[in-house]
């Protein structure tokens, strides 16, 4: 079979033998997330005063922090069949080619998670309005309550005060890259991806700063002299108008980070298969 083909009919058979084996995890981490963020909003109502306001786009501070928790703890468990030797050799013998069994693997670890998440986010959020509501109106009789504003899933993504430049597009990099990096993390560390990238990834930023302040104090030694403020002017050299040089770098490492890590992927995964 060529590494490369793809079959409809094997792809199928492989998502049937994936929800096979793992229809709990994706079942119970469903509910897992409906039931947090119900939880978590429910207690935030109920220790509110009177006169708070919570707006739609109040949420997606919490949105983008179960965002990192889904990427770390969930998405990170991609290649799971590989972690341990009898079950890696049943699924490299599956009848289905190498990248069948990549876009399985990138549909439903990677795709799905990220697509059911808003969704089951939204549901969570909106029924605790409801709920909180229903306690405090019908069963304790309370009128004068604060206002909250449902979960509108558009203002989820929404960074405030954000305009469409370069930084915008660093930050919103940054937070697609989690997800793929850690789809990376589980075919390179195993089970203990959810830790040793995370971790790789702070080593790769510290070294990053660390270089760039080294550069700095070579060209600049009065940057770190007693009594300075070790303030660092990322403004220079420009590239283009209004894009520095450090900007530049920054924009092509993080998107690097979101592409890169499938290609690399997909390679580790046929390794694995030869």
């Amino acid at each position: 079979m060529n590494a490369n083909s793809i079959s409809l009919h094997r792809v199928k058979n492989l998502i049937r033998y994936e929800w096979a084996l793992d229809k709990r995890f994706y079942l119970f981490g469903t509910l897992g997330i409906f039931m947090i963020a119900f939880g978590v909003f429910l207690t935030v109502w109920f220790n509110q005063y009177v006169g708070f306001t919570w707006r739609s786009v109040d949420y997606n501070s919490v949105f983008f922090g179960g965002f990192a928790f889904l990427s770390v703890f969930g998405v990170s468990q991609s290649f799971i069949d590989l972690r341990e030797k009898s079950s890696s050799i049943r699924y490299l013998t599956l009848p289905a080619s190498t990248l069948e069994k990549y876009l399985v693997q990138v549909f439903l670890r990677l795709l799905l998670p990220l697509t059911v998440y808003p969704i089951v986010f939204w549901l969570g959020a909106n029924l605790s309005v409801d709920v909180y509501y229903f306690i405090q109106h019908s069963l304790l009789g309370k009128t004068a309550l604060p206002e909250i504003e449902k979960v509108e899933v558009l203002y989820l993504y929404w960074i405030p005060n954000a305009s469409l430049d370069i930084g915008y597009w660093i930050l919103f990099g940054m937070i697609v890259s989690l997800p793929v990096l850690m789809f990376l993390g589980g075919i390179f560390f195993g089970k203990w991806g959810f830790i040793a990238m995370p971790t790789a990834i702070a080593i790769f930023l510290m070294f990053f700063i660390g270089v760039y302040y080294v550069l700095s104090l070579l060209l600049d030694p009065n940057t770190f002299a007693p009594g300075s403020n070790f303030y660092i002017e990322i403004g220079n050299p420009e590239v283009f108008e209004g894009v520095p040089l450090f900007i530049l770098v920054c924009l092509i490492l993080v998107w690097t980070a979101v592409f890169l890590p499938f290609i690399v992927t997909y390679l580790k995964l046929k390794e694995r298969e030869v």
